[in-house]
């Protein structure tokens, strides 16, 4: 198809509602009724989860790589989790090193807002607080997404400066916010991330919305829409650390996440698109709690066998590594293991003769990994 045939039909861009929305027929839907109070029952039983849990981020940090994974397969990448911890390892991999890199930038991405968002700022008139979620730091986190990578030429870490759309190279079906109000509504959508909204999930679900209604940058938008979620549930404190990821849900059927979307720049349909949204919180709150409860038990298991059946006092500082990162070789862990490096060579010994690790048959740069964490992924 011709670009003038193409550029025919490219819709007008769509200038969404500010932030809050009027939600008061939504509100009086005895189904987003029933669902709000679901999706807050399962997000507060993995909360209680969370809270009860010693060191919730070491446990949930293999779901990290899966969510990376996910939510930029949303994206074009065809990488699977096995690539991923492959590529991670320095193991060869069948895709390309800058579609792995862009995954890799992703969960980087994550943990900077994590490290930021979890600083206190001792300001001499407020007192000491956690830095917010703001446009500030987002933009940051997308600096970091596109820094090396496909992207990389479309100005990292600062809005457009012109008109973006979405579609493919036969047919544009989206054209987001005009680029001259993208700073305006960026800031509105700030002031939104501190506003009481009748719900916090149902706040989540129209931020990512709007986000993704503005679309303020040239490229990445869609991977930053999906970290806001557990960014702001972190930060209004739904959640103790960043860990619940809907990349899953939508990209199940990215089809119907699309359509759901469509429903509010197309007709403002804010209820269709809140009902999709809090039935993948439920589905999601209860998977991701299942596979933490799961890796919580693996931790103590093996937590057991080394201090019952191994004398190193380093064992659970390298059980530590593994949920880290399920898969290694012993170079890319030596400097977080105190001692020697025979030390650890007789530990993973130890730990793949009791089972908790496996690995290849090399000789010479050998890759050890988890079974039981990789498997649960």
């Amino acid at each position: 198809m011709k670009f003038e045939e193409i550029y025919k039909k490219v819709p007008e861009p769509h200038i969404p509602q500010k932030l809050p929305v009027e939600l008061s027929n939504a509100l009086f839907d005895c189904e987003i009724i029933k669902l709000i109070s679901k999706a807050n029952n399962a997000i507060g039983a993995y909360r209680g989860f969370l809270i009860n849990t010693i060191n919730p981020m070491l446990l949930i940090s293999p779901l990290v790589s899966q969510e990376a994974v996910l939510s930029s397969k949303l994206e074009g990448t065809h990488a699977t989790i096995e690539d991923f911890v492959n590529y991670d390892a320095g193991n060869a991999v069948s895709v390309s090193k800058d579609e792995m890199q862009e995954i890799m930038n992703y969960r980087s991405a994550l943990f900077y807002a994590l490290e930021k968002m979890s600083t206190i700022s001792d300001d001499s008139e407020e007192g000491k607080h956690k830095l917010p979620l703001s446009t500030r730091l987002i933009k940051s986190m997308h600096r970091i997404l596109l820094d090396n990578v496909r992207g990389q030429t479309k100005s990292p870490g600062e809005f457009k400066t012109e008109q973006n759309y979405i579609g493919n190279t036969n047919e544009i079906t989206f054209t987001p916010l005009p680029a001259e109000l993208t700073s305006e509504y960026m800031s509105n959508l700030e002031q939104y991330i501190h506003y009481d909204e009748i719900d916090l999930l149902v706040q989540a679900a129209l931020l990512h919305c709007q986000f993704e209604m503005i679309h303020p940058f040239k490229d990445g938008n869609g991977r930053i829409g999906r970290l806001l979620i557990p960014l702001f549930l972190y930060y209004r404190e739904i959640l103790p650390v960043p860990t619940f990821y809907m990349s899953a849900f939508f990209e199940k059927d990215r089809n119907m996440y699309l359509e759901k979307l469509s429903a509010v720049s197309q007709n403002n349909d804010y209820a269709t698109w809140i009902k999709y949204f809090l039935e993948g919180v439920i589905q999601q709150a209860e998977i991701n709690a299942h596979k933490a409860m799961i890796m919580l038990d693996y931790y103590n298991t093996f937590k057991n066998i080394c201090l019952s059946d191994m004398s190193s006092k380093y064992a659970i500082p390298l059980l530590d590594e593994i949920f880290k990162r399920p898969m290694f070789k012993a170079k890319q862990i030596q400097e977080m293991i105190p001692g020697s490096k025979g030390t650890l060579y007789n530990m993973l010994d130890e730990f793949v003769d009791k089972k908790i690790l496996s690995k290849d048959d090399k000789v010479r740069n050998t890759t050890y990994f988890c079974p039981a964490i990789l498997d649960l992924l």
